[in-house]
C-alpha cells in the first residue's frame, strides 16, 4: 500500500539544488571571514595606540633600553639574601654557556657570621693559612703557599696527603649562581645556615684542584671558599692524584668559623702569623699572588679560580688561576 501511494505522486525537481546549497555555503564563508579581518583590523589599531602612547620616543632616548638597564642596576645592588632550602642550579650540557659567576663585589649590609669583638689588625695570607690550620683535623701538614687571598696546605690524614686551599674575598656571593644553568660536569646547591648565611657546594668531575669547593658567604663582605682538591700541586709535569684531605662538612664548618675576615682578622693572629710564615714568600699582605713552600717539599704555584659578576674584580680579593 505504501509503495502503491508513494508511486502514485509526483517526484519533487533537484534541479538547481546541489548548486544552491553550495552558493549559500561560500556567501556564508565570505561573510565569517570579512567580520573575523575587521576584528583584527580594530585590534592592531588599539595595539598601535598603546605602544605610540608608552614609547612615544623610542627612536631618540631609547626608553626600552633604559628600562633594561635600571632593571639590572636594581639586580646588582639588592643585597644578597638567602631563602630557606635547598636550591640546586639546573642541569646543562656540554654546549652550555659558562656557569654564573660565583661572587660580586657588592658588600651586603648583613651581617650572618660576625667576627668576636676585640683588637683587629688587616687580614694577611699569613694570617689565613695560620687560622687554617688551627681549624683542620689532626694530621702533619706541608706544602704551604700563598695566593691573592689565599692560601694552600697539605694535611696528612687517616687516607693519605690531601690538599686544601681556602681564599677569602669581599663581596658576596652572587644569587644568580644558585639557580642558573651550569655545564654538564658540574653540579651547584645553595642552601642556608641557621645564621641566615648561604652556603654554596660546587662540584666539578673533571677538575682535581676544584672537585669540590665550598663557599659561605659571612655578610658584610667577606665570602670565604674552600676547596678539597683529589690531587696535589701541579710539579711541572702533572697533578698527582691525592684522596680529599678533609670531608664537605668538615670543609663547611671551617668556611663558616667566625674568625674569618677579607678586611681585617684578630690582631694577634694576624702578627704572630707575619713571625711564623716569615719565610714563606708573600705572606706580607692579603692580595698579593706568590708561592711558597714549608720545609718539606716544593708546593704548587696557582690557586683556585674566582669567578665574579662584576667587570671591576679590582674591587675585590682572590682572583686568580687555576693548576
Amino acid at each position: 500500500m505504501f509503495r502503491s501511494e508513494m508511486s502514485s505522486q509526483a517526484r519533487p525537481s533537484l534541479d538547481g539544488l546541489a548548486e544552491e546549497v553550495l552558493a549559500r555555503g561560500r556567501r556564508g564563508r565570505r561573510a565569517r571571514t570579512a567580520k573575523i579581518a575587521s576584528t583584527v583590523l580594530v585590534a592592531a589599531g588599539l595595539a598601535g595606540a598603546a605602544v605610540a602612547v608608552a614609547l612615544p620616543t623610542i627612536g631618540g632616548s631609547h626608553p626600552a633600553a633604559a628600562g633594561r638597564a635600571t632593571a639590572g642596576q636594581a639586580a646588582v645592588g639588592r643585597p644578597t639574601v638567602a631563602k630557606p632550602g635547598t636550591r640546586t642550579a639546573p642541569a646543562g650540557g656540554a654546549d652550555t654557556s659558562p656557569a654564573a659567576a660565583i661572587l660580586t663585589n657588592v658588600v651586603s649590609p648583613a651581617d650572618y657570621i660576625r667576627q668576636p669583638s676585640g683588637p683587629k689588625a688587616p687580614t694577611t695570607s699569613a694570617a689565613v693559612l695560620a687560622e687554617l690550620l688551627k681549624l683542620l683535623p689532626a694530621g702533619a701538614t706541608s706544602n704551604y703557599a700563598f695566593y691573592g687571598g689565599g692560601a694552600q696546605t697539605y694535611l696528612d690524614g687517616p687516607s693519605g696527603v690531601g690538599m686544601i686551599r681556602i681564599f677569602l674575598s669581599r663581596g658576596s656571593l652572587n644569587p644568580d649562581a644558585c639557580t642558573s644553568a651550569v655545564p654538564s660536569d658540574m653540579t651547584r646547591t645553595c642552601s642556608t645556615l641557621p645564621s641566615g648565611a648561604t652556603v654554596l657546594t660546587t662540584r666539578i668531575s673533571d677538575n682535581c684542584v676544584e672537585p669540590l669547593a665550598i663557599d659561605v658567604d659571612h655578610g658584610n663582605g667577606t665570602v670565604v671558599q674552600i676547596n678539597v682538591a683529589t690531587c696535589l700541586a701541579w710539579n711541572g709535569s702533572s697533578n698527582p692524584p691525592a684522596p680529599m684531605a678533609i670531608t664537605a662538612a668538615q670543609a663547611e664548618a671551617i668556611a663558616a668559623n667566625p674568625a674569618w675576615g677579607a678586611t681585617q682578622m684578630d690582631a694577634a693572629l694576624v702578627h704572630a702569623a707575619a713571625t711564623q710564615f716569615a719565610g714563606v714568600p708573600g705572606s706580607g699582605g692579603l692580595g698579593t699572588p706568590s708561592t711558597g713552600t714549608s720545609t718539606s717539599t716544593g708546593a704548587g704555584t696557582s690557586a683556585g679560580s674566582r669567578t665574579w659578576a662584576s667587570a671591576s674584580p679590582s674591587a675585590a680579593t682572590g682572583n686568580s688561576t687555576a693548576g
